[in-house]
């Protein structure tokens, strides 16, 4: 029988999973060749409202992370269960050895150079404040500089946002919100 240590050591590994599902999001940042690279990303706040600040937590290991502090701004996408196969793919080979440029079709930003992906139901442009290591992530603090949305209205109101449950599982809202 496995002790009550143990169980609590095992919860602490997963503690993430408890704060699930959380909307799934692609951060975009561009390569040293001026191409898109894409992330998915479940760990993300708003931290600030005035002004207006999201954090993203990605590993330094990450591609993705050396791509932000080297061009300053990235996008953060939010795709819709059509987008589900994609979002597993760009989470699956890193943007080191693989070219995930192809894998969605993009569309100029409003405010930063890094495109937003054509078809997702938000994107948000960030030009980045600060990165803080923390643990085995930095916080990546991004300065909203620009939004867009379809389907948004105080809630979603139209197609539901990919929600990541943890892992390579993920759901969406298949009822509206109770009030």
């Amino acid at each position: 029988m496995e002790s009550p240590e143990n169980r609590k050591k095992d919860l602490c590994e997963f503690y993430h999973r408890l704060l699930c599902p959380r909307v799934a999001a692609l951060v975009v940042a561009l390569r040293e060749d001026g191409k898109p690279n894409v992330m998915p990303v479940a760990w993300h706040t708003p931290v600030s409202v005035r002004p207006p600040i999201l954090a993203v937590c990605i590993s330094p290991s990450r591609y993705t992370h050396s791509l932000i502090l080297k061009n300053k701004e990235f996008t953060v996408n939010i795709p819709d269960l059509s987008m589900k196969d994609a979002v597993e793919i760009t989470g699956s080979k890193s943007g080191k050895v693989f070219d995930k440029s192809s894998i969605f079709k993009f569309t100029p930003a409003t405010k930063v150079n890094t495109p937003l992906i054509e078809g997702a139901l938000a994107s948000i442009e960030c030009e980045l404040n600060q990165a803080i290591d923390i643990g085995d992530h930095s916080v990546v603090f991004g300065n909203v500089v620009a939004c867009q949305a379809s389907g948004f209205r105080e809630v979603w109101k139209g197609p539901s946002p990919l929600l990541h449950l943890g892992s390579n599982f993920y759901t969406v809202i298949k009822e509206g919100f109770l009030r």
